[in-house]
C-alpha cells in the first residue's frame, strides 16, 4: 500500500488535464480480451517459506510494517506534509507564521505515534498464524518488487513523459479495469481524500483563528461536496496508479489485487487504512488547534 501523501496535491493538479485529454476513455483494442471480474482468492500469492523461528507477535508485526513498505513511508510523513503545506494555497501569507506552522507540524507528526497506533491495531485484530502468513506473503518476489515500486519518489519529469504517451496511446480497457479493481481493494481514493481534507482543515483552522462559524461552514461545505470531491480525486488516483505500476504486467497486477482479497490481505488493508485515517484526523485536529493558538498570540 502506498500512502500517497506527497501525491495528494499532484493528483489535484493533474485531474483537469486527465479529464480533458480523455486518457481513460480510450477504445478497447479489438485483439484484447476484456478482464473478467477478479474472483476472491484463497491464496493469491504462494507464501514464501520465510519464517522467523520463535518470533513474538510484536516482532512479526514490526517485520510486516517494514516489508510492506509502511515503515519507510510513515518515517517521512512529517516532511511530506511540509511539502504539501508549501504548495497549499490555504497557507497564511505571513512567512514567519508559516515557519512556526512548520515547527508545529514537525513536532506533531512524529512517526512514533502512527507506528504505535498501527502496531496496536494489528496486535488487537490479527491472530499469530495470520501474522506469520502475512510476513510470508510479503516476502515473495512479486510483493518485494511492488514494495520497491511503492517506495520510490515521484519523478515529475518521468510523469510528464508518461502523460504525453497516454495522450497518444490511452490505457486499454483491460488495464484500466485492473487499476480500478486495485483502487477498490486498497481504498486509496478514500484515504487520499481524507488526508487532503484533514490538511486543508488544519490550515484553515489556523488561518481563521479557530473561528467556530468559519469551521462549521467549511465542514458543511465539505460534507455537501464529499461525493464530488471523491469522484474527482478518484480520477487522479487512477492516473497516479497507472504511472506507478506501469512496469507491472497485467498478470502481476491481477495477483496483487488477489493478495488484498485473501483473508490476511483484506484484514491488513482494512486495519491499516482505518487506523491511519483516524490517526491523521486526530493529529490534524491537534495541529489546527495549535496553529489557531499561534495565530491568536501573533
Amino acid at each position: 500500500m502506498k500512502l500517497h501523501i506527497k501525491q495528494i496535491f499532484i493528483i489535484v493538479s493533474v485531474i483537469g488535464f486527465v479529464t480533458l485529454a480523455g486518457l481513460f476513455t480510450g477504445k478497447t483494442r479489438m485483439n484484447e480480451q476484456l478482464a473478467l471480474s477478479i474472483p476472491l482468492a484463497n491464496a493469491a500469492i504462494n507464501p514464501s517459506p520465510t519464517i522467523i523461528s520463535g518470533a513474538s507477535q510484536d516482532v512479526l508485526i514490526d517485520k510486516i510494517i517494514v516489508v510492506s513498505g509502511l515503515r519507510k513511508q510513515i518515517d517521512h510523513v512529517g516532511e511530506k506534509l511540509l511539502e504539501d503545506i508549501h504548495q497549499s494555497s490555504k497557507k497564511p501569507d505571513d512567512p514567519i507564521l508559516v515557519e512556526e506552522i512548520e515547527k508545529i507540524v514537525t513536532e506533531i507528526y512524529r512517526p512514533e505515534f502512527f507506528l504505535s497506533q498501527l502496531r496496536n491495531s494489528l496486535k488487537q485484530n490479527f491472530k499469530y498464524a495470520q501474522l506469520e502468513t502475512l510476513v510470508q506473503m510479503y516476502s515473495t518476489p512479486l510483493m518485494q518488487k511492488i514494495t520497491q515500486i511503492e517506495s520510490r519518489e515521484l519523478d515529475l519529469g518521468a510523469l510528464e513523459v508518461f502523460i504525453e504517451n497516454l495522450v497518444r496511446t490511452p490505457l486499454s480497457t483491460n488495464r484500466l479495469r485492473l487499476l480500478q479493481d486495485l483502487e477498490a481493494v486498497t481504498r486509496t481514493t478514500e484515504f487520499v481524500t481524507e488526508l487532503s481534507i484533514c490538511t486543508r482543515r488544519a490550515l484553515l483552522m489556523g488561518k481563521v483563528n479557530g473561528d467556530t462559524e468559519a469551521m462549521s461552514a467549511f465542514d458543511s461545505n465539505i460534507s455537501a461536496q464529499k461525493i464530488e470531491i471523491r469522484d474527482t480525486t478518484y480520477q487522479g488516483v487512477i492516473f497516479i496508479m497507472a504511472y506507478s505500476y506501469q512496469e507491472l504486467t497485467n498478470m502481476e497486477l491481477n495477483e496483487y489485487i488477489q493478495f488484498y482479497q485473501t483473508a490476511e490481505g483484506k484484514l491488513f488493508i482494512t486495519e491499516t487504512v482505518d487506523t491511519l485515517i483516524e490517526a491523521f484526523q486526530a493529529k490534524s485536529l491537534q495541529t489546527g488547534r495549535r496553529i489557531a493558538e499561534l495565530a491568536i498570540v501573533k
